[in-house]
């Protein structure tokens, strides 16, 4: 069967910048023209040309278990009650919530803090400040090692000095040794102190006696499963406490490693072996030693199995085990979480924090291990703390899940810090900083201030946004202070409001008097300052949250009728057409509406042009009113939204 086909005036060809170009008046005096195209109007009392705003939000289903802040109307909200999943978000946006996650990310992360403590559910206050009890005006190493022989106490071993301090008192101990001290373990009553000649033992304040000679600069110790490690240069040593039964001369190494070059750096306990960490060259490695149950003393096997091989590049500096399961890494390029499965190997998660200088200690209490922060808290000196109780994020497996951190001590100095210990039996902390001394977390005092910075507060979209108002939630008689600021992209910080000693409870909806104008995102800053009268009291912030609406050019949607006749006449008299003129006319229509793209849409008349997209058109055709049409066309109305500000043509 034989048909009639007609071509289309010009194929389909995507975006064209013919699309958006523009009709200049010459002849015909034409009222209207879309993407080029003119058209006389068609408006009468009956077709009414319309002008209206186009809607701003869309219309959605909220299919959350529970109702959240997005299912209120009117206002975009964002708000944070908790700030226990610490710091390092970027965004305040909303993300999938995962397994290891009882709570989205952007409602339990922040942008960045220094000085404050936000491991408490519910609330953010400030850390405790610290106290420098031995100075160091040396650049050398500086070992500290809790203990408590009913008092809280460390030693602080310093060059070739060794001291035991109470917080209160700091007592000389003759270790033994003359040299410097390059090593320092404990049983809980003893230290062992080894310098480049010897490893030397001591109980308490008491003085130190030689217990085996080494002669090695390269010297690491570590007191793990009830026995002393000890390693040389490339040798792993048990040794006897008692430096029987041939002192002073090493016994036989448990393990030699067959690269003469490699150099043992930390030991660490599981619940059936022993790690050891080391390097060589550039390559950093974990080995496990697991123990014989035979005999009445399990003893260390002799042969080491490598369990945990860093990425080329990063060495291992330290190790820590915790609760026979976690282990904590500290490496050349920071420090990562790792896990021991059932069969006593280690599997590590990515890099938790990254830190040019490295991460040389570890130590752990209660749910968190306490990190070695060189020059990482706002260019100064101090730890990291890592919630082994709070996975934030989880990649499918248990060893690659990250874990919650923030900054935590602070010693307001620059300097590469170089050990972490318990304090005795205490829930305080004690770090050294090479070249500025030993600093104890003070019992009681706050520090004097501390901040903690949002997130980009952006609304899950890169869209302008006009934000209005702020909320911050405080307990009520607040001691200290409370001071909120805003900032912009353009790198303003704007005071907002402060909330002084005394008040509290809410301040509501606080009026943002920047930025000026709308912006893609913005950052609160919730600095909390130390009480005046009662030096252990500070500010608190139960939460806060921010209302915005959108900032993006409202869009206009524009109704209009034009004619589309074989045959039409202008009001002037002025005719213009020919038959079949229609079909061509709405051929070539319908492909710029097929194509999608911005067209511009000219008020001839008038002198303007707007930038639109055709949402919908349709063609009315009916019997000609008038002497002036042929027998086929009829009415093209259009459907036009704006995307772009009205500009003169």
């Amino acid at each position: 069967m034989a048909g009639i086909v007609r071509r289309l005036p010009a194929p389909l060809t995507g975006r064209t910048a013919g699309a958006a170009s523009h009709f200049g008046l010459s002849g015909v005096q034409y009222h209207f023209a879309v993407g080029g195209m003119p058209f006389l109007s068609a408006i009468t009392n009956e077709q009414k040309m319309t002008r209206a705003g186009a809607p701003v939000r869309k219309e959605q289903f909220d299919n959350a278990r529970e109702p959240g802040e997005q299912s209120l109307a009117n206002w975009w909200l964002r708000s944070q009650s908790t700030f226990i999943g610490g710091q390092g978000l970027l965004y305040q946006d909303p993300d999938q919530v995962s397994a290891a996650n009882l709570q989205n990310r952007h409602a339990i992360q922040y942008g960045q803090s220094v000085g404050v403590n936000p491991w408490t559910n519910g609330k953010l206050t400030l850390l405790r400040r610290t106290v420098q009890r031995i100075t160091d005006p040396s650049s050398g190493p500086h070992l500290v090692q809790g203990w408590n022989d009913g008092t809280d106490r460390y030693w602080s071993a310093l060059g070739n000095v060794l001291r035991s301090d109470t917080g209160s008192a700091v007592t000389a101990v003759t270790w033994g040794g003359s040299g410097t001290i390059r090593a320092l373990a404990s049983d809980g009553t003893a230290y062992y102190a080894a310098d480049a000649t010897a490893v030397y033992k001591g109980t308490g304040n008491g003085n130190g006696a030689l217990l085996y000679n080494t002669g090695s600069v390269n010297v690491a110790l570590g007191w793990v499963k009830g026995r002393l490690m000890a390693a040389v240069d490339h040798q792993l040593y048990v040794l006897d406490g008692t430096g029987s039964p041939a002192p002073p001369a090493l016994p036989t190494p448990k393990f030699t490693h067959l690269n003469t070059g490699f150099r043992w750096t930390a030991f660490a306990e599981g619940t059936n072996a022993i790690y050891a960490a080391g390097n060589a060259g550039s390559q950093g490695s974990i080995y496990k030693f697991v123990l014989d149950p035979q005999g009445l003393v399990p003893e260390l096997s002799s042969g080491g199995v490598q369990t945990a091989q860093l990425p080329l590049g990063e060495v291992v500096l330290s190790l820590t085990t915790y609760l026979g399961t976690f282990v904590g890494i500290g490496t050349s390029r920071g420090f990562r979480v790792g896990e021991i499965d059932g069969n006593g190997d280690i599997q590590y998660g990515p890099l938790l924090i990254e830190n040019a200088a490295g991460v040389k200690s570890i130590a752990a209490y209660d749910r968190f291990f306490f990190v070695a922060a060189t020059n990482g808290i706002d260019g100064k000196s101090g730890l990291y703390r890592v919630d082994l109780g709070q996975p934030v994020q989880d990649s499918g497996s248990s060893a690659g899940g990250r874990f919650a951190y923030a900054t935590d001590l602070q010693a307001q100095v620059t300097g590469e810090v170089t050990s972490v210990t318990n304090f005795g039996n205490s829930d305080r902390m004690v770090f050294a900083v090479a070249g500025a001394g030993a600093y104890l977390e003070h019992a009681s005092e706050k520090e004097a201030s501390g901040y903690l910075q949002t997130g980009r507060i952006r609304f899950s979209t890169m869209e302008p946004k006009i934000f209005k108002f702020v909320t911050v939630r405080t307990p009520n008689a607040l001691m200290g202070s409370v001071a909120v600021s805003v900032q912009d992209p353009g790198g303003g910080d704007t005071s907002i409001l402060t909330v002084a000693q005394g008040g509290g409870v809410a301040v509501d909806d606080v009026v943002l008097p920047a930025p000026g104008t709308a912006a893609e995102w913005v950052q609160l800053r919730l600095t909390l300052t130390r009480s005046t009268t009662d030096l252990s009291q500070g500010g608190e912030v139960n939460g806060w949250q921010l209302k915005a609406m959108p900032g993006a050019t409202r869009q206009r949607v524009i109704t209009v009728p034009l004619l589309c006749y074989d045959f039409e006449q202008t009001r002037s008299g002025q005719k213009v057409g020919y038959e079949g003129r229609t079909l061509g006319r709405l051929a070539a229509f319908e492909q710029i509406f097929a194509k999608g793209d911005a067209v511009a849409f000219q008020d001839l008349r008038n002198g303007i042009s707007d930038l639109v997209v055709i949402d919908d058109y349709r063609f009315e055709q009916g019997s000609p009113p008038g002497t002036n049409k042929s027998i086929y066309g009829g009415v093209l109305w259009l459907q036009l939204r704006t995307i772009a500000d009205v500009v003169t043509s």
